[in-house]
């Protein structure tokens, strides 16, 4: 059983890790585009209206795939005003506890409901409607699914980890 849990938390921390990494490439490729508008825009007064789009385009996607990786490495909000004074033991069980009754199911359905509405915008081909350059969006809107589904497998990493805390402190107890 800890060999099982072992792996999944190694395969959902190695997927959560590589795809936090890969994307945040995007943050330079920002940056790259938010210099180039600024120097043609203060230099030579020349406006570039599609960097705007791509600005949040990018930076929306970094951040949201970035957020397994964040809840790999235990930088989502928590209310730690109770969470802090819990023992290990009490904070793994309310870790299973909240992540199989609300984070597994929320994820889920998050994921399911977003990939169907992903699925129309591709199938639509559809454009940001506002602005001059009106981009295609269907591509942005494939990341939202994405996310919800790499939460779901750092979730269930992380379900996995609070399962072997209380395994391996249960076989302390029994030495």
């Amino acid at each position: 059983m800890k060999k099982i849990l072992g792996n999944t938390v190694r395969i959902c921390d190695f997927i959560s890790e590589w795809s936090g990494r890969l994307l945040s490439w995007l943050i330079g490729i920002l940056v790259l585009f938010l210099v180039y508008e600024t120097v043609l825009r203060y230099f030579f007064n020349i406006n570039v209206a599609w960097v705007y789009d791509m600005s949040y385009m990018l930076g929306g996607t970094a951040i949201a795939i970035g957020a397994s990786m964040a809840l790999k490495n235990g930088k989502h909000v928590r209310v730690d005003i109770f969470y802090t004074k819990l023992s290990i033991s009490n904070r793994a069980i309310m870790d299973i506890v909240l992540g199989v009754l609300i984070f597994v199911p929320l994820m889920y359905f998050a994921f399911n409901n977003s990939l169907e509405s992903a699925y129309v915008s591709w199938v639509r081909k559809e454009h940001i409607m506002s602005g001059n350059w009106r981009p295609p969006i269907y591509p942005l809107k494939m990341a939202i699914p994405l996310t919800f589904l790499l939460l779901l497998i750092q979730g269930i990493g992380e379900i996995s980890k609070s399962i072997l805390i209380l395994l391996n402190r249960e076989g302390q107890h029994g030495n």
